[in-house]
């Protein structure tokens, strides 16, 4: 899973720039504490899960096209 998220966060960084930021937790190790809203769904939700702006968004796969049209919906919102 670290691959597919280093591809996700290339992608982002080609389409977005430095808008965006994009950061993989591994949530078996203490990282996690950093995230206490996410720890607490985790029983709940299929890895991976990807968060927005703190929002949990997607969960089970990383589809790069999804997650770039959510990317984009957010930034249109600020």
């Amino acid at each position: 899973m670290p691959d597919e998220a280093r591809e996700l966060a290339v992608k982002l960084k080609d389409v977005f720039g430095d808008r965006v930021e994009c950061a993989f937790i591994d949530v078996k190790t203490d990282k996690i504490k950093d995230y206490p809203e996410v720890e607490k769904m985790l029983d709940r939700v299929r890895l991976p899960l990807m968060v927005i702006n703190g929002e949990p968004r997607f969960h089970g796969g990383l589809d790069q096209d999804l997650i770039i049209d959510a990317v984009k919906e957010q930034l249109d919102k600020t």
